[in-house]
């Protein structure tokens, strides 16, 4: 979430880099279960990664054809999961109903962990149709363009998103406050509305939206990917969707208010 709250309790930056990655360490509660769930998570990407993705002739003829054609349906689940997932359950009612059946605690738990599961995916999901669909740009534009250009996106991107995501903390990152349908704790970096107001959020309204997502461009440029061009393109612009449809209402209902009369 980008017009953000910072809880008090910030995490370090190795809770902050796993957290943006699905796993949430900074927080007792389930921690081992989580943690093996998500390490499970890993070790079964990577062992078919090693064994199916990157095995010799899986990118040509039949194979190859399979492997596109299954990593296109695996980043639209997990893209429409996820987006539609994250407006219907905070843009909705749905959010209350969780809430009054199972308690708030145990509801946000919950939604906590699915989310990171599809965060997790999301990264796997797009590295697997960057790889089907890899050498795809046209063989005029040099190698060393697009790892240049690639690796400087990444570095930005990757600096951009975990400098955003500690100034706010992760219960705002998994976008407890808008489960929850109300302000969390403010910090001493934030203003008097709540929201950050330090770091990239002196300039940038939604750094994490923005500049916190060319590293995906970057991986692709790395790949030479066009289609994964576009996959990133869709993520990001996706993330804009929501930010319109349910977190800038939620942050003009819930904090605006508080920023007005504090003026």
């Amino acid at each position: 979430m980008q017009e953000e709250l910072r809880s008090k309790s910030r995490p370090n930056f190795a809770h902050t880099f796993v957290g943006t990655l699905g796993l949430r360490l900074d927080k007792a509660e389930g921690r081992r279960a989580r943690a093996t769930a998500w390490l499970g998570m890993v070790t079964v990407y990577y062992l078919v990664d090693l064994t199916i993705i990157h095995s010799p002739g899986t990118a040509t003829g039949a194979s190859g054809a399979m492997l596109r054609e299954v990593s296109v349906w695996y980043a639209l689940t997990v893209w429409m999961v996820y987006y539609g997932g994250i407006i219907v359950v905070l843009g909705t009612p749905a959010k209350r109903w969780l809430t009054d059946r199972f308690g708030e605690d145990r509801a946000y738990l919950a939604y906590e962990t699915v989310l990171g599961v599809v965060f997790l995916n999301q990264g796997f999901s797009q590295a697997v149709l960057m790889y089907a669909f890899g050498s795809s740009f046209p063989a005029a534009i040099p190698v060393w363009l697009t790892w240049s250009v690639g690796t400087v996106l990444i570095l930005v991107g990757t600096t951009f998103k975990l400098w955003s995501a500690h100034l706010a903390g992760l219960d705002t990152f998994y976008c407890r406050d808008m489960f929850l349908d109300r302000r969390i704790d403010r910090s001493d970096e934030s203003d008097e509305s709540g929201l950050v107001a330090s770091g990239p959020y002196r300039f940038f309204r939604n750094p994490m939206y923005g500049i916190g997502t060319v590293h995906a461009y970057g991986f692709a440029l790395w790949c030479r990917s066009v289609e994964g061009l576009a996959v990133a393109a869709l993520f990001q612009c996706s993330i804009y969707l929501f930010y319109t449809v349910a977190e800038r209402p939620f942050v003009n209902r819930v904090y605006a208010p508080c920023a007005r009369s504090a003026a």
